[in-house]
């Protein structure tokens, strides 16, 4: 019976020991707060305590509703009692890519599993509850955006407003719009934004407000796309500063806070929600051309003043056509009716476009030379363009009226050849010495220049053949070098690879670095990969790097229609 008793004993020991064993050994999942807006990140944390690996996490269970921005990892050791204690981190940096209630998975690593953890996602500006403010508190940034008009006709120009909020120091690129039809939109901006600022319990919230021109090209029901806005905001990091005790963070480094050097940088991610609208038809009413404008107006000036009109002398007169709320695009060309007595050369009109006032105002300039062939009373014919009054839902006319004009006797006659000075012949000499004649010396002008231009295509033609030295080409293609350096994780290649297929994709840019390929591409997920790659280049460590994820994103982008820019100057930009 004392046996007995003395196995049942050990045995209880042995189950102890390993229950104490399996206690200090944990993997648990914890997120720094469990409501999130959205369009802001969060940060998981992942700690394997107890136990050392040589292996990561399984984070691939987070893709489908989540976008990960970063991955870090730390080992830290504790002696407490002469006994070494060995835990190891990793530090997430995720965004939600939906709103509502989120569950973030089981994780597992070797043999252990995280416990899942629910979110709730709350739409962008809305309240969050902060436990340790006591309350709810609205979010830190919020995106909102509405139309003037959600029954226009096709062409017609809507007015969009967006709006940020900010209560964060957001900082970032300028808002922009996605459509999944390109050819349904063409959208301006109308300026700069307005900021106001107001400060509310010690707090520094700020709106911009900006403002874009939309005009739809196809009539029925339409979306007005989403405006996206992806920027950051900076938080302190918390450290653990051996001199903190020694120098006052508020002082130090002359005015900027040690946290402040050392803050860190958080994504963030807005987005409105498209717009349903319907989009009228031209109207019936309306001619060989749809010109839907809110103001339509036609002038017309001499160059020089009042002119006097002679017969076989050219007399310039130039006719402006300015239109509010329509795009240069969209102006027909001014027509000029034929007239008894007089030939007339239009010559090549010329648009341009400004904003003023809120509005999108275009112009077309075009001059045209009249040529009386006879003396007497002449009339100019009237100049007419017809327009849709979108105000008055009316069709008008703008018009210059008919002028008379008076012409003179004929132009000084040119000399007949029996008239003309004989050529002077100077003794002792056989040339000939000609006077040259204003005609003489434009036909010398014309010559010179198109000797010129002759000249310049050779030498263009002459340094294009000469090919450089093999040395200074790299053979490097990058749709079959990018896969390739990605596959074998040579991140130095692929970046380079990267640059050289950014160049070529678009030529007109200046192209330095992965930044200025993300500002170019304008697509999160790849934008994503491009700052995962700079960390594992800088990290110098290449372990957390996903491959697989890289060129999804790459073949995604690679296949997408090139967004060219347009030379427009009298915009401040163009998002289409």
């Amino acid at each position: 019976m004392k046996k007995i008793k003395n196995i049942i004993a050990i045995l209880v020991c042995l189950i102890l020991v390993s229950a104490g064993s399996a206690w200090a050994q944990s993997f648990t999942a914890t997120v720094n707060r469990n409501q999130i807006p959205e369009g802001e990140t969060f940060l998981l944390t992942l700690s394997l305590n107890g136990a050392k690996t040589n292996s990561s996490p399984d984070l691939s269970v987070l893709n489908q509703d989540f976008t990960t921005y970063s991955v870090s990892n730390a080992l830290q050791t504790n002696i407490i009692n002469g006994k070494v204690d060995q835990s190891q981190q990793w530090n997430l940096v995720l965004m939600p890519n939906k709103t509502g209630s989120l569950s973030i998975p089981s994780i597992k690593l070797d043999n252990y599993a995280t416990q899942p953890i629910t979110l709730e996602v709350r739409p962008a500006g809305s309240e969050i509850n902060t436990p340790s403010a006591g309350g709810t508190q609205p979010g830190k940034f919020a995106i909102a955006g509405k139309i003037n008009n959600k029954n226009p006709y096709v062409q017609e120009q809507i007015i969009y407003t967006l709006k940020l909020t900010d209560r964060g120091g957001l900082q970032g690129e300028a808002p922009y719009f996605e459509s999944e039809d390109d050819g349904a939109w063409i959208i301006k901006s109308l300026g700069a934004p307005e900021i106001h600022s107001q400060i509310v319990n010690g707090q520094t919230i700020r709106e911009l407000i900006f403002k874009y021109a939309l005009f739809p090209q196809k009539s029925g029901k339409l979306q007005v796309p989403a405006a996206k806005f992806r920027g950051f905001y900076l938080t302190k990091e918390t450290r653990n500063d051996p001199f903190g005790r020694f120098f006052n963070d508020d002082i130090f480094l002359g005015g900027f806070g040690m946290t402040d050097v050392f803050a860190t940088k958080n994504p963030i991610f807005l987005s409105t929600k498209p717009i349903d609208i319907n989009v009228k038809p031209a109207a019936e009413t309306a001619g060989d051309w749809w010109l839907p404008a809110q103001d339509v107006r036609l002038h017309a000036q001499f160059d020089a003043g009042k002119p006097e009109f002679k017969v076989g002398e050219a007399v310039t007169r130039t006719v402006y056509l300015q239109a509010t709320g329509v795009i240069d695009s969209q102006l027909p060309e001014v027509d000029f009716p034929q007239a008894a007595g007089l030939k007339q050369y239009p010559e090549k009109p010329e648009f341009s476009m400004k904003v003023q006032n809120g509005q999108v105002i275009a112009t077309e300039k075009i001059a045209n030379v009249y040529i009386p062939g006879e003396s007497g009373e002449l009339t100019l014919p009237a100049v007419s363009v017809p327009w849709f009054n979108v105000k008055t839902n009316q069709p008008e006319i703008a018009r210059i009226p008919e002028q008379k004009i008076i012409v003179g006797g004929s132009a000084a006659p040119a000399l007949p050849p029996a008239a003309a000075p004989a050529p002077t012949v100077s003794a002792g000499n056989s040339q000939t010495a000609s006077p040259l004649t204003q005609s003489r010396i434009y036909a010398l002008l014309a010559a010179a220049f198109v000797f010129g231009l002759v000249f310049c295509f050779l030498l263009m033609r002459f340094f294009a053949g000469r090919k450089p030295h093999a040395a200074a080409m790299p053979s490097i293609n990058p749709q079959k070098d990018i896969p390739a350096a990605a596959r074998a994780k040579d991140l130095r290649r692929l970046r380079d690879a990267l640059l050289l297929w950014a160049q070529d994709r678009y030529p007109d840019e200046r192209i330095f670095s992965l930044s200025d390929v993300e500002r170019l591409v304008h697509t999160q997920i790849f934008s994503c990969e491009l700052e995962k790659i700079d960390e594992a280049l800088y990290s110098k460590s290449d372990a957390e790097w996903n491959p697989d994820l890289f060129l999804k994103a790459f073949y995604t982008v690679n296949r997408m229609k090139i967004r060219r820019k347009k030379e427009d100057a009298p915009l401040p930009g163009l998002y289409k």
